[in-house]
C-alpha cells in the first residue's frame, strides 16, 4: 500500500519529466535527484541485454568508461545476471541478488566501486513486451542516504511511466542516433566489417550474425576480433560502448 506521501512523490516526479526542457534521459535522472535524493545516476538504453547510450548525472570522470571497458561483465545488476527477477519487480537492489556477505567480497565490489567511493546501488529496469529496454542505475557512498522501503515502491510505479515514455518516445531516435554514430566508422572498416558492427549493435550471437551474412561462425569471428582491433577495445560491451559515444 502506498502512502500519500509517496504518492504525491510519484505525481511531482512524473511532472517533472513532463514539463521540463532537458532531454528526457537528463530529466529523469534530475527528477531522481530532486525527489528522492540520488545524486549519482545514468540512465542506460539497452538492447538485447547490452547496455549502450548511457546519460550521467554526476558521475567521477572516467568510471562510465572503465565501467565499459573493464568491468560490465562483472556487474551484479547487469540485464542478463536479473532476468529471472524482473517478473517479481522491477526495481532491483544489490542485496536483491547477493547477501552482504557476497557482495562485500564480490570482484566487481573491491575493484570497481571502491574504487570510485561507492557502495549502494539499485537499478530500475524499463520494459516493453518483458524485455528490457532501459535501465536507470543509481548509487551513492555507504555512508549517504539511499532508498527506502517506501521509496522502492515508489520507483516500481514509477518504472512503468518510464518504460511507456522510452518505448514511445525514444526508440526511433535511438535508432537514428546509431545509425549515424556508425556512420562516423565507415572511412576505416570494410563493407563486411561494417554490416557486422550493425548486428553486434542489435545484440545477434555470432550464430545469428552469420545466418543472416551467409557465412560460417568461424568468419564472423575474425570479422569481429578485427573490429576490436580497430576500434581499440576487447570485447563487445566496450565496442558498444565506443561507438554509441558522440565524439566532441
Amino acid at each position: 500500500m502506498i502512502s500519500e506521501k509517496s504518492y504525491t512523490k510519484v505525481l511531482s516526479f512524473i511532472d517533472d519529466i513532463s514539463i521540463s526542457e532537458e532531454s528526457f534521459e537528463k530529466q529523469v535522472l534530475l527528477a531522481f535527484q530532486r525527489w528522492f535524493g540520488i545524486d549519482q545516476s545514468y540512465f542506460w538504453h539497452c538492447k538485447d541485454n547490452n547496455l549502450i547510450n548511457a546519460a550521467t548525472l554526476n558521475s567521477p570522470e572516467n568510471l562510465l568508461e572503465d565501467y565499459c571497458m573493464n568491468y560490465s561483465g562483472l556487474d551484479i545488476l547487469r540485464p542478463n545476471n536479473v532476468m529471472h527477477k524482473i517478473n517479481e519487480k522491477r526495481v532491483l537492489g544489490i542485496f536483491d541478488i547477493k547477501t552482504k556477505e557476497e557482495y562485500e567480497r564480490s570482484e566487481f565490489y573491491n575493484d570497481f566501486m571502491k574504487k570510485y567511493g561507492l557502495y549502494n546501488n539499485a537499478g530500475i529496469f524499463l520494459l516493453n513486451d518483458n524485455k528490457i529496454i532501459g535501465l536507470v542505475d543509481l548509487a551513492s557512498s555507504k555512508n549517504e542516504k539511499f532508498i527506502s522501503n517506501d521509496d522502492f515502491i515508489s520507483m516500481e510505479i514509477i518504472s512503468r511511466f518510464l518504460s511507456q515514455k522510452l518505448y514511445k518516445h525514444l526508440i526511433p531516435n535511438e535508432n537514428n542516433q546509431s545509425s549515424t554514430l556508425l556512420n562516423n566508422y565507415m572511412n576505416i572498416l570494410s563493407t563486411r566489417e561494417f554490416d557486422v558492427l550493425e548486428l553486434v549493435q542489435l545484440g545477434h550471437s555470432n550464430k545469428e550474425i552469420a545466418e543472416q551474412l551467409y557465412v560460417s561462425v568461424n568468419t564472423i569471428k575474425k570479422h569481429i576480433q578485427s573490429l576490436f582491433k580497430k576500434l581499440g577495445v576487447n570485447n563487445r560491451t566496450s565496442l558498444t560502448y565506443k561507438v554509441n559515444t558522440p565524439k566532441y
